[in-house]
């Protein structure tokens, strides 16, 4: 029997789908156990988004965690000068942000490792734009780049606590709180606009991305913003580009990233679905010499959003009595299956959500044979 994936629940379909995406483009699929050295996590939790770690300790007396990074134990893997494109349909445990308590988070992702020239920056937020838009409603994918911040903040000279606080008012927006950094460390007036305008550089790529090239002011911007440049010209005249949009106020970790990064938002969820970015950092903590770029795509911020989306849980809600035999309901089971999903029942179950209901006493299915006569 043949499924149609176009019947599947919007859920179940999606990953399906951006796994045949990814394999177009060489990925292959990665897997790992649930478990890892505790370790690898203790030695490198500034790279990790959340303190929270389940740990606990094996057969063998080892110390281990659920883990809470997926890219991590693929570095960890990852031969010193090899290329290789990878993508995972993984589960990760971490701490809320709040209320404290332990999340399992399901995420697919891709890491492009070992891509040199801009290249692999740009089939990677070309593969995150078409992974927004197999969701199905309205996204936008919002691009930054690290250098081009640290850039500004260095020709500032600010101090590593101001600079925290800098970062942190910028992914904010705050101009106010930027102003008060900036009159702290008696800026200039040009250094007060041009740290408050940062903020507010977010829109359409090709013009904030002019409008960015006014501002620079050390080589390190001009490095970056070449960058920008090089990855518009890849992706602008892409179907689907209008969701692209330049957000410097789109940041990561700066122990963790270093140039390009980006952000993926859909109509109905209130918080980034998707993340990532240039994340050479992390490949150096590992001594590994090569440019690395991914994202991951947070299955689990979409539930809600499938669920609201999901008007019927199934296509026909099909009722039999006693004295219908186990031939005539799979027959009548398998002529309805042409018109999509069905339910087979004796009765109507507890908050099902059926298209149609179909009582098999009123059909003319019962005119066929249900079965060949045999018993």
């Amino acid at each position: 029997m043949k499924i149609e994936i176009g019947r599947m629940p919007r859920d179940e379909q999606l990953p399906l789908l951006l796994c045949g995406l990814f394999e177009q483009r060489g990925y292959r699929r990665y897997r790992m156990s649930n478990f890892e050295a505790y370790d690898l996590y203790r030695e490198n939790r500034n790279f990790l988004e959340s303190e929270g770690i389940i740990t606990f300790t094996d057969a063998t007396g080892r110390l281990m965690a659920l883990k809470p990074d997926v890219t991590m134990s693929i570095v960890k893997q990852t031969k010193p000068g090899a290329m290789q494109k990878l993508y995972y349909i993984e589960h990760v445990f971490r701490l809320a942000p709040q209320g404290g308590r332990y999340q399992e988070i399901s995420q697919m992702g891709l890491e492009y490792i070992g891509g040199q020239g801009g290249y692999a920056e740009a089939e990677a937020a070309e593969l995150a734009l078409h992974s927004l838009a197999s969701i199905g409603v309205q996204s936008v994918l919002n691009v930054g780049h690290m250098g081009f911040v640290a850039g500004l903040l260095d020709a500032f000279g600010l101090r590593p606590a101001e600079r925290a606080a800098a970062l942190a008012a910028l992914r904010d927006k705050n101009a106010h709180a930027l102003r008060g950094i900036a009159k702290k460390n008696s800026f200039t007036q040009r250094q007060t606009q041009q740290l408050t305008e940062l903020a507010s550089l977010a829109g359409p790529f090709g013009d904030t991305l002019r409008a960015a090239q006014k501002m620079a002011a050390s080589p390190a911007m001009a490095d970056a913003l070449g960058e920008l440049c090089s990855l518009y010209d890849a992706l602008h005249d892409l179907a689907g580009a209008g969701a692209l949009r330049l957000d410097f106020s789109t940041l990561g970790d700066m122990d963790y990233y270093n140039g390009i990064v980006f952000k993926g938002y859909v109509k109905g969820v209130p918080r980034a679905v998707l993340a990532g970015g240039r994340y050479d950092n992390l490949m150096r903590r590992f001594e590994k010499p090569q440019a690395a770029v991914g994202f991951a795509l947070y299955l689990s911020e979409l539930n809600r959003l499938f669920q609201e989306q999901r008007e019927y849980d199934v296509d026909t809600l099909l009722l039999y009595e006693e004295h219908h035999t186990p031939a005539q309901i799979a027959s009548a089971v398998r002529a309805f299956s042409v018109q999509g999903s069905v339910f087979a029942a004796p009765a109507l179950p507890e908050g099902l959500r059926a298209r149609r209901t179909v009582s098999l006493t009123d059909t003319a299915l019962l005119s066929k044979k249900g079965g060949d006569g045999t018993c």
